[in-house]
């Protein structure tokens, strides 16, 4: 008897673009040399601006008031720190920014902002607020070249920093060395084994395997 064709599954319905039921796609990005705006001129902003000048962006900042804090870093800062004294306005939010991050105690600023970072297609993040993000800023172990992020989807910040203090406990000091090391030892593998990726890897599984046992 001949048999009947199974019905192909059918793909799951996919999630509404930009839903909260999206699944997040983690990713690390280079903002070297890129321009940023933040609306906001309190701390929370002063913990953005530090945060985006660590990674080298250029940042301007919006705000009809600016704590002193921030004041001093944008002075220490002259070449990469724009303060534009003043309320936000739509027509700040532009393509010229590769990230806009709202900031502020104002819940209309917080809406323009993400309305037309939306319209503008820029990855917008706005603080308390995880309905109106496209992405949200993690909490960070670093050691050296490595960094380890955490994310709660924007659901429970604390959580996360509870979990990046667990982390930063266990992950050994050395762990930065163990990064550069392992950098510098890959090159001159690829130069010594240009052709055994095989035999490349289990070189760099042995040092990995000795000094996470010492």
């Amino acid at each position: 008897m001949q048999g009947t064709a199974s019905k192909p599954e059918r793909a799951p319905k996919p999630p509404k673009p930009g839903g909260s039921d999206v699944p997040l796609f983690p990713i690390f990005t280079r903002l070297g040399g890129r321009r940023v705006l933040v609306a906001g001129g309190g701390a929370m902003a002063t913990v953005r601006v530090r945060q985006l000048l660590a990674a080298g962006a250029n940042v301007t900042v919006i705000s009809p008031r600016f704590c002193e804090e921030l004041r001093s870093l944008a002075r220490s800062q002259r070449r990469r720190i724009e303060l534009v004294r003043r309320e936000l306005r739509r027509t700040d939010v532009t393509r010229e920014f590769v990230i806009v991050v709202g900031a502020t105690n104002d819940p209309v600023t917080q809406l323009v902002l993400a309305d037309e970072a939306e319209k503008a297609g820029l990855l917008y993040n706005v603080v308390d607020a995880p309905d109106r993000c496209n992405y949200f800023t993690p909490a960070v172990v670093e050691r050296g070249g490595l960094q380890i992020a955490i994310c709660s989807s924007g659901q429970s910040p604390v959580l996360s920093g509870r979990m990046r203090q667990l982390l930063d406990q266990a992950l050994p000091k050395e762990t930065g060395e163990w990064v550069a090391l392992l950098g510098e030892l890959r090159e001159r593998l690829k130069r010594a084994f240009p052709r055994d990726l095989k035999r490349r890897k289990e070189l760099i599984n042995e040092f990995i395997e000795r000094v996470t046992q010492s």
